[in-house]
C-alpha cells in the first residue's frame, strides 16, 4: 500500500510534473525572488503579530493576576489603599514594545536565515557553472552542471552551457577525427613526394652528370618547397595540439632559470656566428613553475630564432627572466635592437602564416611566434610585444600555479 501511495506521488507531484505546469513569467529569477521577499514579508508581519499578541497576552494576564491579588488583600482588610491606576500607562507601552522588539528580532533572523539559503543556493549554482566554464576552458570539454529542470533563470543558464558543451564536444571530437584523417592521408604522400625527389637528385648526380643547370636548380627548388611544405604541415599539427591543451598532463615542477640556460648554450654560438651576441640576465634565486620543459625550450628557441633572422648583423639580442614581485608571476623577455616593426604589424604577427616581410626568402614559416603563442596559452599566460627603443621586444608572462 505505501509503495502505490509513493508511486501515485511520484506519478502525479513529481518536481518534473510540478514545475512544468508554471507559467513562463514564474520561471524568471527576479519574479521568484520577488515571490518569495513578498512571502517572507507576510510571513513576516504575521510571526510579528502573532508574538506580539502572545507576549502581550502574557504579560497582560500578570497584571490581571496581581490586580486580582491586591483586590483580594482589600477585600480581607489586608490593604487599607486603594489605587486608582492599577494599570499604568508607560507599563502598558513597556510590554507592548518589548513584544515588538522580540518580534522583530526573531522576524530578522528568519530573514537572514532564509535570505542566506537562497543566496548559498543561487552561489552554488554560479559556481558551478564557473567550474564547468574553467574546465572548458583549459580543455575539459567532459565538464557538465548536470541540471535537469529549466525552473529559473540560473537553470536555464546551466542548462545551455551543458548544451553547447556537448555540441562543442562533438565538434570537436570530429574535427579532431579530420585532423588526423588528414594528418593520415597527407603526411605520406608529402614524404613520399620529397624521398622520390631526393632519389631523382641523387640519380641525377650519378646517372646523368651533364643535365642541364636549370633542370638541376629547378630540382633543388622542387626539394625546398617540399621540405617547406612538410615544415609546415608538421608545426601547424604541432600547434593545434598544444592548443588543445592535451600537453598538460606533462606538466611538471620546473625552474625556468634552467629553461634559459638551456637555450643560451645553444644560440650564444649561433648568435657569433651570425655575428651578433646574445646576452642572458636571470636571477640567482629559481623560478619555479608548472610547465612543460619541452615546449618553453622551444618557445624561447622560436623567439630568439625569429631576432636572428630579422636582425642585421652586429644587433645585440638579450635574452631575459625574472619574477613579478606584485603578482608573483614569471616572466621571459627576448628583446634586440633590431629594425623592429610597426604597431599596425604587431597585431598581426602572431596570426599563423603571416609574415612581415612577404618578399624575404630567408627561410621561416610565419608560425614561430603563432607557436609561442600558443605555449603561452597552455600555460595560463600571456604573450606580448612591446618596443625596444630602438628593435623588437617579446615578454611572456607565465602564472605560479
Amino acid at each position: 500500500m505505501k509503495a502505490r501511495v509513493t508511486d501515485f506521488f511520484h506519478r502525479h507531484f513529481s518536481k518534473r510534473k510540478l514545475l512544468s505546469v508554471l507559467p513562463s513569467w514564474m520561471k524568471s529569477s527576479a519574479t521568484q525572488q520577488g515571490l518569495m521577499f513578498g512571502g517572507v514579508s507576510i510571513i513576516s508581519l504575521v510571526l510579528m503579530a502573532t508574538v506580539t499578541f502572545f507576549y502581550v497576552e502574557h504579560e497582560l494576564k500578570d497584571q490581571n493576576r496581581e490586580i486580582v491579588k491586591e483586590s483580594q488583600q482589600l477585600a480581607t482588610g489586608h490593604h487599607k489603599k486603594v489605587d486608582d491606576d492599577p494599570i499604568e500607562d508607560d507599563e502598558i507601552l513597556a510590554v507592548l514594545a518589548s513584544g515588538f522588539v522580540l518580534a522583530g528580532v526573531l522576524v530578522s533572523i528568519f530573514t537572514v536565515a532564509l535570505v542566506i539559503a537562497m543566496s548559498r543556493i543561487s552561489q552554488k549554482r554560479i559556481n558551478r557553472i564557473e567550474s564547468v566554464l574553467n574546465a572548458a576552458a583549459e580543455g575539459d570539454l567532459s565538464a557538465r552542471s548536470d541540471v535537469k529542470y529549466t525552473h529559473n533563470d540560473l537553470a536555464r543558464i546551466s542548462v545551455s552551457v551543458d548544451d553547447m558543451l556537448s555540441r562543442l564536444e562533438g565538434s570537436v571530437a570530429a574535427m579532431s577525427d579530420i585532423s588526423a584523417n588528414i594528418a593520415h592521408e597527407l603526411k605520406t604522400p608529402i614524404t613520399r613526394l620529397r624521398h622520390n625527389l631526393l632519389t631523382l637528385r641523387e640519380d641525377a648526380d650519378r646517372v646523368e652528370p651533364n643535365l642541364d643547370d636549370a633542370f638541376i636548380e629547378e630540382l633543388d627548388r622542387a626539394l625546398e618547397d617540399s621540405q617547406r611544405l612538410a615544415s609546415i604541415f608538421d608545426a601547424l599539427l604541432r600547434i593545434s595540439q598544444i592548443e588543445s591543451g592535451a600537453r598538460r598532463s606533462r606538466f611538471m615542477a620546473l625552474d625556468l632559470n634552467n629553461v634559459i640556460e638551456t637555450v643560451a648554450e645553444i644560440y650564444v654560438d649561433v648568435a657569433e656566428d651570425a655575428e651578433m651576441t646574445l646576452t642572458v640576465e636571470k636571477p640567482d634565486s629559481p623560478l619555479m613553475i608548472q610547465g612543460d620543459r619541452e615546449l618553453l625550450i622551444q618557445q624561447v628557441a622560436n623567439l630568439i630564432e625569429n631576432a636572428l633572422r630579422y636582425c642585421p648583423a652586429g644587433s645585440q639580442i638579450q635574452l631575459r627572466c625574472g619574477e613579478n614581485p606584485e603578482n608573483g608571476n614569471v616572466w621571459l623577455e627576448v628583446s634586440d635592437n633590431g629594425p623592429g616593426i610597426s604597431d599596425e604589424e604587431k597585431e598581426r604577427v602572431f596570426e599563423r602564416l603571416y609574415r612581415v616581410d612577404k618578399s624575404r626568402t630567408d627561410g621561416g614559416l610565419g608560425l614561430g611566434l603563432s607557436l609561442a603563442k600558443a605555449v603561452a596559452g597552455l600555460h595560463y599566460g600571456h604573450i606580448e610585444l612591446f618596443d625596444a627603443e630602438p628593435g623588437l621586444g617579446v615578454r611572456v608572462a607565465i602564472p605560479v600555479r
